[in-house]
């Protein structure tokens, strides 16, 4: 049995036997691990606390049989505020649902726990969380080696300024030659200039500045069904927890749930 120190945010927690909770949770050094906080659900535990989703918590673990076991630890920011907004707590869902999928077989590397941690803090604060969330996603892609091509065209290679048709085909936006925009096809959507701005300063920026721009309704618009419909494309999956915010009643809201029972 190994004794393990690590900080560590919860991007998942569910009930697990009686009154434990099974964690995944998110570290700088070991990736996304699962692990078992025994009693977790009840009022008097002290691991409580450190199960609660979207928490970052210093975290004392047993490794045993190539299982983690939460030991210990203490809070240290448990983003409480993404629970009084159905808004910024389904953004936030979704973003992590999205950072489970892409890390839970990826070696650990601490750039997916730097872009969370900037993320969830970013849509604790922001009043665009749903943006956030997308944007996020886009640049998790990126980082683990999914970037679609937004200078240049993707076929002649020859810089693009303005407006330019995104092709899904090919990862890549196609200039205006006939050569190249002989390509497009049903499964290609026109970026506007603002959204390719907005979407290029996603990939390159600094995670200090990655969130700091400004863009207009319309930008908002383009930006998010593209990001919705690359997601869909590079994960080969359907995210729904983002269809609560325009059907709430088809939703089911269990998996939003921060607390125990």
């Amino acid at each position: 049995m190994t004794k393990i120190s690590s900080k560590g945010f919860v991007m998942a927690s569910f009930p697990y036997r009686d009154r434990d909770r099974m964690l995944h949770i998110l570290t700088p050094e070991y990736g996304l691990i699962s692990a078992s906080a025994r009693g977790a659900c009840s009022v008097k535990s002290k691991l409580r606390p450190l199960s609660n989703l979207f928490s970052l918590c210093n975290y004392e673990f047993f490794y045993q049989k190539e299982r983690f076991y939460v030991d210990d630890g203490d809070v240290i920011e448990a983003f409480v505020g993404l629970s009084e907004s159905i808004e910024h707590l389904t953004a936030a869902s979704h973003a992590a649902e999205v950072f489970r999928d892409l890390t839970r077989n990826s070696p650990p590397d601490s750039r997916y726990f730097d872009l969370w941690a900037y993320t969830v803090y970013e849509i604790s604060q922001s009043e665009h969380p749903v943006l956030i969330s997308r944007l996020s996603t886009l640049r998790l892609l990126a980082e683990a080696g999914y970037a679609p091509q937004l200078d240049s065209c993707c076929i002649c290679q020859r810089p693009i300024k303005g407006k330019a048709d995104f092709s899904f085909r090919t990862s890549g936006i196609l200039c205006g030659r006939r050569d190249c925009s002989g390509n497009t096809s049903e499964d290609s959507i026109r970026l506007s200039e603002g959204t390719l701005a907005l979407l290029r300063h996603i990939l390159t920026a600094n995670l200090n500045r990655l969130y700091r721009f400004t863009v207009t309704e319309d930008v908002v618009e383009n930006a998010s069904q593209f990001l919705d419909l690359y997601l869909c494309e590079k994960m080969e999956k359907n995210y729904k927890k983002l269809d609560l915010l325009e059907n709430p009643f088809d939703i089911d809201l269990s998996g939003l749930k921060r607390n125990c029972d």
